[in-house]
C-alpha cells in the first residue's frame, strides 16, 4: 500500500473503544489493508491465514470481532463460524462477520450463513468495514447488558401475545413492539439497520401510530423493510395487511416478500444508507413498487394521507424537490384551500352573512310596497295580522295592488342584516380561524412517481447523479481496484507508462439475461466493474 493510501486510512477517524480483532484472510494484500485500517483506529488487530489457524485463535482469545473469509484453506469461515459457536455453548462468542466475493454462494450454502452476524461482500469499502466492526462490538456490548438485566430481573407471569400463522413460517422479521419501540431499537434492528439481507420486514403486532414509526426513517437502512401489519389499523401504509390472511395464503406473503427483497438487492447502497429523507423515499418507492398515492383522510390536517409511514406535509415536500431534479412526476389528486394562520386544509365550509360572518341564516320571502318602492323582508312588515310598510307606515292590504313577493332574501338572526344571496366563507376547524371565501387560497395535491431517470438514481445512485465529475476518494473504491491503482500508480512513477480508467455498466441486466442467458449476464458483471488499464 502506498502512503497516500494510508493517509486515507487514517482519515477514517477514530472509534470510541479499542477492540480486539482477529482478520482471518488467505489474501496477504488484503489482511494487511485490513490490519492498517484497523490498527490505526485503535484496535488490536491479530492475523489468521487459513480456516484452522482462526479456529485456534478464536479457542485461545478472547476477541471482540473476528472477520472470517468465506473461502478459506483447510476450513472454510462458514466452518469456522459453526464450530467455534457449537463449541461455545452457552459461553459469548466475539461477532463473527463473513467477507466474501461469493455472497450468493454463502446465502446458498446448505449449512445456511446464520452462524454469521454480519456479511460484507466484497469489493471491501474501508469506512464500512471500519464502521461494520465498530457498531458490531457495540451490539455485543447492549446485548451482554440486556443478558445481565435479564439473569437479575425478578420473575414474573407473562400473558403471551396471542401469535400469527405468519411467524412460524420461518420468516426472519423485526417487530413492533419488540425491536423497534418508542424511538429504541434492539440488537437485531440494530443489525438490520446495517443492511442484513436476512430480515425479511417488520411485523406490526400492535397498533402504532406513523409519528411512532418515524423510527424507521432516522435508522439506516430500516426503511426498505416492509411492513407487515397484523392488526387491521395502518391501512394503506402497510405493505402487506396481514390481518385478514390465513395459513392457507402463505404463498401470496412469501411472493410479495420474495418480490420487495429481490428490489432491495438492486437498490444501489448510496440509497439504502442515504440518510437523506427525498433518497430514503425514492428508495422505498423503488423497493415496495409503490407509487406514493394519496387518499382522503379526516384525521389529517391535510386532509389526506399517503401510503407511507410519513404526514402528509413531509411527504409533499420531499417529493416536490424530487420533481424538481426529475426523479418524480405529479399526477393531479384534488384541490383544497388552505387556512392562513395554521396551514390546515380541514375548513368547514358554509353559507354566512356578509356583515358578521354567523352561519345562523334564514331565508325569507321579501316584499315590494309599490307606493314608496321599499322593498324588505317579510318580518319588517308584520305587524301582527297586519302588514304595515317600515318606510312610509301605510298598510298593505291587496297583494298586487299595493305589494307583491318578487323574491326571497337571506337575513341573519344573530345581527339582523337581509341580503339578496348569504356569502360563502370557511371556519377552520383545527385552529377556529375565519377565512373568506376569496382569501383561503387554494392548494394542489398529487400523486407521485417514479420517472425513468427516478429508477436509474435508485439503481446507481451517485454516480447517475454526477457525482463522478467530483473527486474521487479511495474510500468509495472496491478494495482491490486500490491496489490495482496503487500499483498502476507506483509503475507510471518508476516507467511513466499511462494508464486509464474505465467503469461499464449495462443499465438494465434482465435484459441482458433474457436475451443473452447467463454467461452474458456474467460478462456484464466483471464489466460493471471499474479496470486499471495499461497502455
Amino acid at each position: 500500500m502506498t502512503t497516500a493510501t494510508a493517509t486515507q486510512i487514517k482519515n477514517v477517524g477514530s472509534p470510541t473503544v479499542a477492540r480486539r480483532i482477529l482478520v482471518a484472510e488467505d489474501s496477504p494484500t488484503t489482511h494487511e489493508i485490513l490490519k492498517l485500517l484497523l490498527s490505526q483506529r485503535g484496535h488490536e488487530v491479530d492475523i489468521a491465514t487459513d480456516g484452522q489457524q482462526a479456529l485456534e485463535a478464536l479457542r485461545g482469545n478472547r476477541y471482540d470481532v473476528a472477520l472470517l473469509d468465506f473461502h478459506l484453506p483447510k476450513m472454510d469461515g462458514l466452518q469456522v463460524a459453526t464450530t467455534i459457536r457449537h463449541e461455545a455453548g452457552d459461553r459469548p462468542v466475539p461477532k463473527l462477520i463473513a467477507i466474501t466475493l461469493d455472497t450468493e454462494g454463502l446465502l446458498a450454502h446448505p449449512e445456511g450463513c446464520h452462524n454469521f452476524d454480519h456479511v460484507l461482500p466484497k469489493p471491501l469499502d474501508i469506512y464500512e468495514v471500519a464502521s461494520v466492526v465498530e457498531e458490531q462490538a457495540d451490539i455485543a456490548d447492549i446485548e451482554a447488558e440486556e443478558s445481565v438485566s435479564t439473569a437479575s430481573a425478578k420473575v414474573s407471569v407473562v400473558t403471551p401475545r396471542p401469535r400469527s400463522p405468519f411467524e412460524d413460517l420461518g420468516h426472519n422479521f423485526l417487530t413492533w413492539p419488540g425491536d423497534i419501540e418508542d424511538g429504541r431499537l434492539s440488537a437485531r434492528a440494530m443489525q438490520a439497520s446495517l443492511g442484513d439481507p436476512r430480515f425479511d420486514g417488520i411485523l406490526i403486532k400492535e397498533t402504532v401510530s406513523v409519528e411512532e414509526l418515524g423510527a424507521i426513517w432516522r435508522t439506516k437502512a430500516l426503511y426498505v423493510l416492509p411492513i407487515v401489519d397484523l392488526t387491521g389499523h395502518l391501512g394503506r401504509i402497510a405493505d402487506i395487511d396481514a390481518s385478514k390472511l390465513t395459513a392457507r395464503d402463505t404463498a401470496y406473503l412469501d411472493q410479495a416478500l420474495s418480490d420487495v427483497h429481490d428490489r432491495r438487492t438492486r437498490l444501489h447502497r448510496d440509497l439504502r444508507f442515504s440518510e437523506d429523507l427525498g433518497e430514503q423515499l425514492i428508495g422505498r418507492m423503488f423497493v415496495t413498487g409503490r407509487s406514493l398515492n394519496p387518499s382522503y383522510d379526516p384525521h389529517s390536517k391535510w386532509l389526506v394521507s399517503y401510503n407511507v409511514a410519513l404526514g402528509a406535509a413531509t411527504t409533499a415536500r420531499e417529493a416536490e424537490a424530487l420533481c424538481e431534479r426529475g426523479l418524480l412526476r405529479r399526477e393531479f389528486f384534488d384541490r383544497f384551500h388552505v387556512c392562513p394562520r395554521c396551514d390546515s386544509l380541514r375548513l368547514h365550509v358554509r353559507e354566512e352573512c356578509r356583515q358578521c360572518h354567523s352561519a345562523d341564516l334564514e331565508e325569507e320571502q321579501y316584499l315590494h310596497h309599490f307606493r314608496c318602492a321599499y322593498q324588505g323582508p317579510e318580518t319588517q312588515f308584520r305587524r301582527g295580522d297586519r302588514l304595515v310598510c317600515p318606510k312610509c307606515r301605510y298598510e298593505l292590504t291587496h297583494f298586487g295592488f299595493d305589494y307583491d313577493r318578487p323574491g326571497s332574501m337571506v337575513v341573519c338572526d344573530a345581527c339582523g342584516h337581509a341580503a339578496s344571496e348569504p356569502a360563502v366563507g370557511f371556519m377552520c376547524v383545527d385552529c377556529g380561524g375565519h377565512v373568506d371565501s376569496d382569501a383561503a387560497a387554494p392548494r394542489d395535491v398529487y400523486a407521485y412517481h417514479l420517472t425513468d431517470h427516478g429508477v436509474g438514481f435508485a439503481e446507481h445512485g451517485q454516480s447517475l447523479m454526477g457525482s463522478a465529475s467530483q473527486a474521487v476518494r479511495f474510500a468509495e473504491l472496491p478494495l482491490e481496484l486500490v491496489v490495482a491503482l496503487n500499483a498502476a500508480a507506483k509503475k507510471f512513477n518508476e516507467t511513466h507508462e499511462p494508464f486509464t480508467l474505465i467503469n461499464i455498466v449495462y443499465r438494465n441486466e434482465r435484459e441482458v439475461v433474457a436475451q443473452h442467458g447467463a454467461r452474458a449476464s456474467s460478462r456484464r458483471a466483471t464489466c460493471s466493474s471499474r479496470i486499471c488499464v495499461h497502455r
